[in-house]
C-alpha cells in the first residue's frame, strides 16, 4: 500500500506539513506515512575526538568514558525528541480527520529515507525550510534542495500554514519536464478536479501555442476546467507573478532531466520559485 509521506522536524513549518498531508490523504483516501528523521549533523562522536596532545594518559581515559557518555544521553534525548514530534504530529492528524496515520523515527540522512521508502510513497511533502535553514536570507533547507533533486516521487514543498487548495498554477514551458508533470496530472493527482491554469513564458510563435494548448486539452480531457496563459519575460518573475496575478494556491513544476548529471542541477528557475513563491510547490520528477 501507498503512504502520503511526510517528512517533519522540529520547524514552524511542521503544523503546514502535517495539515497539507491530511489534505492530501483525504483526497487521495490513503494513510499518512509520519517521518522524523535524525540527522547525522547533530551527532557527536568521542571516537573522532582528537586527544592525541599533551594531555596524560589516564586523564584522556576520563575524558573519553565522559565524552561516551555524553553522546549516549544525547543520543536519547534525540529518540525521545523525535517521538514527541512524531506523538504531536499523530495527535494533530487524530483531531481533525479519520485518516490513518503511521509514524516512522528513522535515524540518518532525510535524502537516504525519502529513497529508502520511495516503494511505499504516492508522494512526499515537506517543509520549505527546516530547522537549521537561514530564516533571515530566506534560503533553502540544504536537505531540501537535495531532496528535490534526487527524488523519484513527486514532492510538495509546502509554505508555513496551510490554506483551502481551489485552483493551481502548471508551468509549462514545452520541455520534457513539462510533458511529464502533464502527463502525471492527467494519469491521476492529489489536484484532481481543481481548477487550473497553465503558463506559457516564451515568444508567441505558432510551435509554442500549440503546444500550450496541447497540454490544455488534455488536461481537459482529463477532468480540469483549465485556462490558458502566454506571456513574455523572464520565467521566473513572470511566474511569480502569476502565482500572485491568478491567485494560485499552488505551483507546478517539472523536474528537468533524470541523468545523474542533471539530477545534480535541478535548474535556477525551480530552486528560485520554490525560495521566493509564498504558496506550496508541487514538483514532478
Amino acid at each position: 500500500m501507498q503512504n502520503i509521506t511526510a517528512f517533519i522536524d522540529g520547524s514552524v513549518y511542521g503544523a503546514s506539513v502535517v495539515d497539507h498531508a491530511i489534505w492530501a490523504a483525504e483526497r487521495l483516501h490513503m494513510p499518512i506515512s509520519l517521518v522524523h528523521v535524525m540527522g547525522r549533523r547533530n551527532e557527536v562522536t568521542s571516537q573522532t575526538t582528537d586527544l592525541s596532545g599533551s594531555i596524560a594518559l589516564g586523564a584522556r581515559s576520563e575524558l573519553l568514558g565522559k565524552l561516551a557518555k555524553l553522546d549516549e544521553e544525547r543520543a536519547v534525548l534525540g529518540r525521545e525528541r523525535g517521538r514527541a514530534i512524531l506523538d504531536d504530529a499523530m495527535a494533530r492528524v487524530s483531531k481533525t480527520s479519520g485518516v490513518e496515520v503511521l509514524c516512522k523515527l528513522r535515524h540518518g540522512d532525510l535524502v537516504e529515507a525519502t529513497q529508502d521508502l520511495a516503494e511505499e510513497t504516492r508522494f512526499a511533502i515537506i517543509g520549505k525550510r527546516g530547522e537549521a535553514a537561514d530564516f533571515a536570507t530566506l534560503h533553502l533547507g540544504s536537505n531540501l534542495e537535495r531532496l528535490v533533486r534526487t527524488s523519484t516521487r513527486p514532492t510538495l514543498v509546502v509554505s508555513r500554514a496551510f490554506k483551502p487548495i481551489r485552483r493551481f498554477l502548471l508551468a509549462f514551458d514545452g520541455g520534457p519536464s513539462a510533458q511529464r508533470a502533464v502527463a502525471r496530472l492527467v494519469e491521476g493527482s492529489v489536484l484532481s478536479g481543481i481548477e487550473c491554469n497553465i503558463l506559457a513564458v516564451g515568444s508567441a510563435t505558432a510551435a509554442v501555442a500549440e503546444n500550450l494548448a496541447a497540454a490544455a486539452n488534455a488536461l481537459r480531457g482529463a477532468g480540469y476546467a483549465v485556462c490558458e496563459h502566454l506571456v513574455q519575460g523572464a520565467p521566473e518573475a513572470e511566474i511569480a507573478k502569476a502565482v500572485m496575478a491568478l491567485d494560485a494556491d499552488v505551483l507546478v513544476l517539472g523536474k528537468s532531466g533524470h541523468s545523474r548529471l542533471r539530477r545534480l542541477f535541478i535548474g535556477s528557475t525551480t530552486l528560485e520559485l520554490m525560495r521566493s513563491c509564498h504558496v506550496p510547490v508541487l514538483v514532478f520528477p
